[in-house]
């Protein structure tokens, strides 16, 4: 594939992404206007989000790209059992180590529930989905069939780990927790999108985690009101906490990114697979 063809696509890809994401939110508030049920209005905002996406990245690939979808991770939907076992521990076990260290549950006295909705269905589960689409399947597949593994696992990586520095105040140090932690968490992603050659257990992953993290169980320094349940930490210490960005980007959080790349680069190891490529599927 020639570099241009595999830069643009790139581009287009998360373009769309983007589109997904303005329609989603344009459908989201035309809902509000005729006053559709929270709930309701959440969980449409995320299928037009995904099917958006996952259509266009499909017509990327028959008539751009010309090459199919099982080449960008998307086969027939298939869940692995030890890496759905996983969706549910890594976001259990962090949260569970910060109640170990002290603190508090709080709740708000009055949830706003539009947030909550949106952060589950749209935040959480469309949004993870999306994400692995378009940076572990179309990007990291596309840096792989024109340059090698390594550049499809780290360059996505590091942009998705600069997108999340996007429209939030950060200190430095914040900033630079974040990169290094957002980075090592699309490595993650990236690594068992390898070891499955497939889209969908990494795609669980992120949803998981985004609804557990953020949606269900949020570990911030204050209160959050997309949240159902805040757990405020003792300890206020910005390595801890994750900075100004939360617990996504804290030192337990990348331990855990840690862990699960280890036992992904075992597997991969296992059925030797880091050197094939997308197109020898």
């Amino acid at each position: 594939m020639k570099t241009s063809k595999t830069i643009l696509g790139s581009i287009m890809a998360f373009v769309f992404l983007v589109i997904g994401q303005m329609l989603a939110e344009i459908t989201d508030f035309g809902l509000n206007l005729i006053h559709c049920p929270v709930v309701v209005s959440a969980i449409i905002a995320g299928l037009v989000y995904f099917a958006v996406v996952y259509y266009c990245i499909k017509l990327l690939c028959q008539h751009y790209l010309h090459v199919p979808l099982s080449a960008i991770g998307v086969t027939k939907f298939k869940l692995n059992f030890v890496w759905t076992i996983i969706a549910f521990i890594l976001p259990v076990l962090v949260i569970g180590l910060f109640i170990l260290f002290g603190g508090n549950f709080k709740t708000a006295t009055s949830p706003n529930w539009e947030l909550i909705m949106i952060n589950i269905f749209y935040g959480s589960f469309a949004a993870g989905f999306v994400e692995e689409l378009v940076f572990r399947g179309v990007i990291l597949n596309l840096l792989s069939i024109r340059w090698n593994r390594w550049i499809g696992v780290l360059v996505p990586s590091l942009i998705f780990a600069c997108l999340h520095i996007i429209g939030r105040k950060l200190s430095a140090l914040s900033m630079v927790q974040l990169l290094i932690a957002g980075t090592l968490a699309g490595i993650m992603f990236s690594l068992i999108e390898i070891e499955q050659q497939k889209i969908w257990n990494n795609a669980l992953i992120h949803a998981i985690w985004n609804l557990f993290t953020s949606a269900l169980v949020a570990v911030n320094v204050t209160l959050k009101s997309d949240a159902i349940i805040t757990f405020i930490p003792q300890n206020k210490n910005f390595l801890f906490t994750g900075g100004d960005f939360g617990m996504e980007s804290s030192l337990i959080a990348i331990a855990a990114y840690l862990i699960v790349i280890a036992l992904a680069i075992f597997l991969i190891k296992q059925k030797k697979r880091i050197n094939e490529l997308p197109l020898q599927k």
